[in-house]
């Protein structure tokens, strides 16, 4: 494979990601209900509290792309959701839960961006519009795969280890950014 397509990939399935975090609540929503309790707008403020994290890491986070370039800042944003996941599968209630969405809103806010990015930074300027909607597509799966996919694994198993699933699933891709995508020079 060649080194281009393995970095457009494993960006890419941090953009996948992060759209499975930023809907997971959806199907999750009666079952956090029942078991912890949650009021229709304690629902409503763990699904907000994401975007306005999300939406408040824009600005910091264009700084430390620039200075630290994709791969250092995605993997370390990362490394917050999936901690984010662990305190969500951990929760016993609003606060906790509070936090965990908070962490994944923070950590997965870099995901389009250092895509976008690594992008710009791995392919030829002709391949640019085919790329950048190569990632969008693939970051809408992550948004398909928060409907059926994720209620069929709720039949399987429980909602806590789904967010455990979720936690796994970025450290993997942390430790592909890590040990599969080299620095390079912008």
């Amino acid at each position: 494979m060649k080194l281009a397509t393995r970095v457009f990939l494993i960006f890419s399935s941090g953009y996948f990601i992060s759209y499975l975090a930023r809907g997971i609540n959806l199907p999750l929503a009666p079952l956090l209900s029942s078991e912890l309790g949650l009021s229709p707008a304690q629902l409503g403020l763990l699904t907000s509290l994401y975007f306005f994290a999300f939406a408040a890491c824009q600005l910091p986070l264009g700084i430390l792309l620039d200075r630290f370039g994709p791969r250092r800042v995605l993997a370390c944003m990362l490394l917050l959701a999936a901690a984010g996941a662990v305190v969500s599968a951990n929760a016993h209630g609003f606060g906790s839960l509070l936090i965990g969405r908070l962490l994944l809103g923070i950590g997965t806010s870099a995901c389009l961006m250092a895509g976008l990015k690594a992008i710009v930074a791995w392919f030829p300027h002709d391949h640019l519009p085919l790329m950048n909607g190569a990632i969008y597509a693939i970051g809408g799966l992550g948004a398909v795969a928060t409907g059926t996919p994720i209620a069929w694994a709720l039949g399987l198993t429980t909602w806590r280890v789904l967010f455990v699933v979720v936690a796994v699933l970025i450290l993997m891709i942390v430790l592909a950014l890590f040990s599969l995508v080299p620095e390079k020079d912008e």
